[in-house]
């Protein structure tokens, strides 16, 4: 066996299930935009697969049987040769998402959450679809880099981290976080939480926005450097 010396935290990012329509068959991927944020922030990024023998494409997440003991102990060694998680956006929310949050939560491993992954970070049963009267933003914009302004309580660990109390930022997303749980809710837009955080913690932050499509910007450059850092050993 051959040991690669480095200095550089190894990030588990955790895979989504995407069926390719023109083959039909289903893969487990990664966004580019953030194998290339934490590579361009200093860390090594690998995936984290779900345990589960599955067939994602045929069943909706409720009609999965739950996670057995091993294979929530395959997880667990996943994750444990990881320095920190990324918890990416998507449009499904499978137990091995939650696991995933809560196991680093417990064992205080550095995680960071975006659009789905925040609310994973935040919630314990469900998460609220946005309604007009709650906003009179819109919230999902893809392809727009600057949809909405973010502003940040100036006491939080986020701003200590970007510097910046408002600035724009990306959106598309269609839910609201109600219920956060031992977060503290750190940055918002008009009613809506855009950003959580768990001080006790030595990195858990979510964010409503997708920083690694932005990461010609100095808030998003900021949160990923800040991120790497907390996972370094």
């Amino acid at each position: 066996m051959v040991t690669i010396m480095h200095n550089k935290p190894i990030i588990g990012i955790v895979t989504r299930p995407i069926l390719d329509e023109e083959v039909k068959v289903c893969h487990l991927s990664i966004a580019e935009d953030y194998r290339k944020a934490i590579i361009l922030s200093g860390g090594i990024p690998v995936g984290i697969l779900p345990p589960q023998v599955v067939d994602y494409e045929n069943k909706l997440p409720k009609e999965i049987d739950r996670m057995t003991q091993e294979e929530k102990e395959i997880l667990m060694n996943e994750i444990n040769m990881c320095d920190g998680i990324l918890m990416p956006g998507g449009t499904k929310r499978y137990e091995y998402d939650k696991f995933i949050t809560n196991y680093c939560l417990e064992k205080d491993i550095p995680i960071l959450g975006i659009c789905l992954g925040m609310q994973l970070l935040a919630t314990h049963i469900h998460h609220d679809t946005l309604e007009l009267t709650d906003t009179n933003l819109t919230h999902a914009k893809p392809g727009e880099d600057r949809v909405h302004t973010v502003k940040l309580d100036k006491n939080s660990k986020l701003f200590n981290i970007i510097g910046e109390e408002e600035f724009y930022v990306n959106s598309r997303h269609r839910y609201k976080v109600t219920d956060i749980g031992n977060f503290t809710a750190v940055g918002f837009s008009d009613n809506i939480i855009e950003a959580i955080e768990d001080k006790s913690k030595t990195f858990a932050i979510g964010v409503q926005w997708h920083p690694e499509n932005l990461m010609n910007t100095s808030p998003s450059q900021k949160l990923f450097k800040a991120f790497i850092n907390a996972c370094r050993k």
